[in-house]
């Protein structure tokens, strides 16, 4: 606790923020898309394992409302600024040294999930967003030579695609205890979901869009569909 207390000196500031302007969008941040992985995949297990609805509120409630709240504290705190990139600059875009990060859409879209849908329907859309979403941006960015939107790629919708159908396949497998036929249409839906997903380009953070928007195409897709009704 007291090395958060030790100042950040101007000459360290400065270097902080050089670090981090050259991290914009269409970098391969890998260190920051497996943190997102690590996060999504805690959030998954505790929700779906160790917590109800009621105490996953509290606890995003809580907790994500005091990251949430020091996230804007320090667009007008010179040193609540330079201890979040002191230690949280490495996962860092250069966007967010003015605006708040991509982990407070993280956790607004993590809330909206657990308050409007279902449990099923909220975890599946947390597995996307914890691995469709980073492995569509490593392997467009890395691999992706055939552009399908804007800066997307076939590549990246492909592995997207893949990674989300078999997690998505598994889920309901082990976790719904579908049969292996449903858990079929289940990957190819899911698959499809997020792929889709990902692709459009909202204006708003993919940490909030990927989760919520995957969330209302699932919910969806139950109301249509009756052999869905497990979602």
């Amino acid at each position: 606790m007291l090395k958060i207390l030790v100042p950040v000196t101007a000459t360290e500031m400065r270097g902080l923020k050089k670090s981090v302007l050259h991290i914009h969008r269409s970098t391969p941040h890998i260190s920051r898309k497996f943190y997102h992985f690590i996060m999504g995949l805690m959030c998954f297990t505790l929700y779906a394992f160790v917590l109800n609805r009621q105490e996953a509120l509290v606890l995003l409630g809580t907790i994500g409302g005091v990251w949430m709240a020091a996230d804007v504290l320090r667009l007008r705190s010179s040193r609540v600024n330079a201890i979040t990139l002191k230690y949280f600059g490495k996962i860092m875009r250069r966007e967010e040294l003015k605006s708040i990060t991509g982990n407070s859409f993280y956790i607004l879209g993590l809330l909206t999930l657990v308050i409007f849908f279902s449990k099923p329907v909220a975890l599946l859309s947390v597995l996307f967003l914890a691995m469709g979403d980073p492995v569509a941006a490593i392997v467009g960015t890395r691999w992706g030579r055939h552009r399908l939107m804007g800066k997307k790629s076939v590549e990246g919708a492909l592995a997207n695609w893949f990674v989300s159908g078999i997690a998505s396949f598994a889920f309901g497998l082990f976790f719904l205890r579908l049969d292996s036929s449903q858990s079929l249409v289940l990957g190819v839906l899911g698959a499809t979901i997020s792929t889709v997903v990902e692709l459009i380009p909202f204006p708003i953070d993919d940490n909030f869009t990927i989760p919520v928007g995957s969330a209302l195409l699932l919910t969806f897709s139950a109301s249509v569909f009756p052999f869905l009704a497990f979602l």
